[in-house]
């Protein structure tokens, strides 16, 4: 991990990952799972990374990992829903 850039004014923080490192902290994201299962950051956080994670080490994402994402991003959206929605 290279730490490119943090502001404590706009409360952003750069950094840059190896793929390496991005595939672990999935993991630990989903490890955490029952612990933040209820927080919308979580899930936004879990599916950007998972779309980083399949196309750095891919190149592209398949069938069953856009799955997870829609589910992780309608989780985002509603986060005590219990199943994502059909509709796209």
């Amino acid at each position: 991990m290279n730490i490119q850039n943090i502001s404590k004014n706009d409360r952003e923080v750069t950094v840059t990952l190896s793929s390496d490192e991005l595939v672990k902290l999935c993991n630990v994201l989903y490890y955490a799972r029952d612990k933040y299962d209820g927080d919308n950051l979580y899930h936004e956080i879990k599916s950007d990374l998972m779309i980083a994670r399949n196309i750095s080490q891919y190149g592209n994402i398949d069938d069953t990992t856009l799955s997870k994402i829609i589910k992780e991003r309608a989780k985002a959206a509603n986060p005590y829903q219990t199943k994502p929605s059909q509709e796209f």
